[in-house]
């Protein structure tokens, strides 16, 4: 063989393990060598895009990584739930997931273009938002029984305001509506804010807004609070029962958070998210923050994140089914 041949393929061949072994350190780099992002369904400067970011920075410095957050609204989340399954199921893609994005959109958008039970894994819940039902003081209802007395007596006479046709804070109150056996009118507005300056002004008579977005009127007493929608009190208002204190049972964390990750993406991947996210929760800052948002912190195994899913939609499905929303 020339001696010029042996040394080019001597040369070829030291190239192609280069490269084979380049390849396998590449594949085996630890998780994770490279920005993360947290795909997020609602607009720069609202509170799940304020959650988000918190969580992004010290979940990036737990991790050793930057989590950027992209913020993809639209569609109920729709758009952002797609842009996440449309990544690989690598770790590097992650979703703010909602009640709304893992529960309610099923029953309210048909069909829905992804299946949150078998097309994303849970990485960790987050947070928890209550709401709080609440009532204008002119109507005189500043007791769940209140309200229940006066609707029963009058089938469909009192008005509900909420953000919108299948939100959160229409299907949460539809959800009262039926376990405590009484029928109101819905009023959707476009934004909570404007559903809660119509129960302030009396175009309403209730809602039921998150726990940050009526406390300062429930302060001002422009609201009467009637119960809170959560496992447990609120800090700020000591005096309020939960509906489950009032016997109205599952309702606890019906306004959560969590992060997921499309199925299929390693466990120790998610199993290493979740340790951040236990690590978040325990931040003295983080808390500070949350609890000023009026938000809870909710922790738990990566797993509760599924089995929330499939419990809240087995608990509201028929009640929402029989709704029948159409939401576009």
């Amino acid at each position: 063989m020339p001696k010029a041949f042996t040394n080019v393929s001597r040369i070829l061949i030291g190239v192609a393990v280069a490269a084979t072994a380049a390849t396998t350190v590449y594949a085996q780099a630890p998780y994770p060598n490279r920005p993360v992002r947290l795909v997020v369904s609602q607009a720069p400067g609202g509170s799940s895009d304020t959650i988000a970011r918190l969580w992004a920075e010290h979940a990036g410095k737990a991790i050793g990584a930057t989590i950027v957050v992209e913020n993809k609204p639209g569609a109920g989340g729709l758009i952002a739930a797609q842009n996440a399954l449309n990544a690989p199921a690598d770790g590097y893609t992650l979703l703010l997931g909602s009640v709304s994005l893992m529960v309610l959109n099923q029953f309210t958008y048909k069909p829905l273009p992804y299946n949150p039970e078998k097309d994303f894994v849970g990485v960790s819940m987050l947070t928890t938002v209550p709401f709080v039902l609440s009532a204008n003081p002119a109507t005189g209802i500043k007791t769940l029984k209140d309200l229940t007395e006066k609707a029963k007596a009058a089938p469909g006479k009192l008005n509900f305001a909420s953000a919108g046709l299948g939100n959160s804070t229409h299907l949460a109150v539809e959800l009262v509506d039926n376990a405590l056996g009484i029928s109101m009118t819905h009023i959707p507005y476009k934004g909570e804010a404007d559903g809660v300056l119509a129960t302030i002004g009396g175009q309403t008579e209730v809602m039921a807004p998150v726990y940050g977005t009526a406390l300062p009127h429930i302060k001002n007493h422009k609201l009467n609070p009637l119960a809170v929608l959560s496992p447990q009190r609120t800090p700020e208002l000591p005096d309020v029962p939960t509906l489950g204190e009032l016997g109205v049972k599952g309702f606890d964390n019906m306004g959560w958070s969590a992060v997921v990750a499309r199925a299929g993406t390693p466990a120790e991947i998610v199993e290493k998210l979740n340790k951040a996210t236990q690590a978040f929760h325990k931040s003295p800052d983080v808390q500070a923050k949350l609890k000023s948002m009026g938000v809870i912190p909710l922790s738990g195994p990566s797993a509760l994140v599924m089995e929330t899913t499939v419990r809240d939609a087995k608990a509201w499905g028929p009640t929402l089914e029989a709704l029948n929303l159409s939401a576009k």
